[in-house]
């Protein structure tokens, strides 16, 4: 049984990763944006055909710099990913494994147990999966604010609307600010640190549920007792806080 405050916490690590890369991103941003317009008015005013090869060139030598960020922060993400696993597996079994011993039996530790490792395992290789997923399109998207914001400095200064010193101050301040998100196909965005969170507290709760699941299967568990809390659900209500038979054919696990 993990806790609202342990999930909280467990993510911390993660979270930091892809805070980081998320700071390096934007960082590898700006400072390409200073390499390619911080050479004054002149160089910035250039003829347009020019000036766009030019910037899909930095964006080029961006988009390579941030593909090497990704393969060092992945790294330490996924192992980040494996320890937190296991440590809420091992949380999750402290409060099963007393209410079994108190009955008389004896459940195996989790790290000597094939069938729990392979839950474990399963769920892991799932959310560091997801990890991947959503920053390969990372690069991508850093590579195209890149070009947009380009683009907006020229067209700024180009049509008169702003000075070259403005147009430097805004483009680098709206970097800044908007950051870089994560587009689902639903068309909804979010930031790299909250889809972080989202993806870590959702595999590590359901691999936590699947270890609880599998340990009362082996216990020989034919009934169960739902928890309860304040503000749940409205179709959660119903079968809080009551006993039910568990049919082992019925659930997979």
């Amino acid at each position: 049984m993990l806790t609202p405050e342990y999930l909280y916490r467990i993510t911390e690590g993660a979270e930091n990763i892809a805070s980081q890369l998320h700071k390096n991103i934007l960082d590898k941003i700006i400072a390409r944006m200073m390499a390619r317009i911080g050479r004054g008015e002149d160089y910035l005013l250039t003829a347009t055909d020019k000036w766009q090869i030019e910037v899909l060139q930095e964006a080029g030598y961006l988009l390579e710099d941030i593909q090497q960020e990704l393969s060092d922060k992945t790294k330490k993400q996924v192992q980040e990913i494996k320890e937190a696993m296991e440590d809420a597996g091992v949380t999750a079994l402290q409060w099963d494994d007393k209410i079994y011993q108190a009955a008389g039996l004896s459940p195996v530790p989790l790290l000597q147990s094939p069938a729990l490792m392979r839950i474990m395992q399963r769920n892991y290789e799932a959310t560091a999966g997801e990890w991947r997923n959503f920053t390969k399109t990372t690069a991508n998207e850093a590579q195209r604010l890149f070009i947009n914001q380009m683009d907006s400095a020229y067209n700024m200064v180009v049509s008169g609307a702003v000075s070259y010193t403005e147009a430097v101050r805004d483009v680098l301040k709206e970097v800044s600010e908007t950051g870089l998100k994560v587009n689902y196909p639903s068309g909804y965005k979010m930031s790299i640190e909250s889809a972080t969170m989202m993806i870590l507290r959702t595999g590590i709760s359901q691999c936590a549920a699947e270890v609880s699941l599998a340990r009362a299967k082996e216990m020989g568990v034919k009934y169960v007792l739902t928890s309860a809390h304040m503000g749940a659900r409205p179709t959660h209500e119903p079968w809080q806080g009551k006993v039910f038979s568990v049919d082992w054919n019925k659930i997979k696990v």
